[in-house]
């Protein structure tokens, strides 16, 4: 399984590479009227109208963070942009080598790895976005 490893505040997170098309820089973004709180706007992206999504709200974490990259996601054939601090690495791991956290994963989150010292959150964006009021 290859996962990018990313960073929000001081957490390191993970996703599958499954459905990322690509990382990119912050790009400025237009509101949505009524959209939820979580969804910052809409980018476009060499054409292509992508909903960008900050990660931290649909966490329930603090949203004072500062973004430099989004992570593109292809959501049958929906693009949804993930704004993230930075973006640390790709890596090949086992999936026997996560820790899970819960079998009945509602939240969002799989489990965990460790990598050195520092303990790596794995989402699974689809659990997460439907928790959330049904995005995807």
């Amino acid at each position: 399984m290859q996962i990018i490893v990313f960073t929000l505040g001081e957490k390191h997170y993970a996703i599958s590479t499954e459905k990322v098309e690509e990382i990119s820089r912050r790009i400025p973004s237009t509101t949505v009227p009524n959209a939820p709180d979580w969804v910052e706007g809409l980018i476009n992206l060499r054409g292509n109208v992508v909903t960008l999504l900050s990660l931290s709200k649909l966490l329930h974490q603090e949203d004072s963070l500062c973004y430099n990259n989004i992570i593109i996601l292809n959501n049958n054939d929906e693009k949804i942009g993930l704004m993230v601090k930075s973006v640390a690495q790709v890596m090949d791991i086992e999936e026997d080598s996560i820790q899970k956290v819960d079998d009945n994963t509602v939240d969002g989150f799989i489990g965990i790895i460790k990598k050195d010292k520092e303990i790596i959150n794995i989402i699974d964006i689809e659990i997460l976005l439907s928790k959330n009021e049904g995005f995807i």
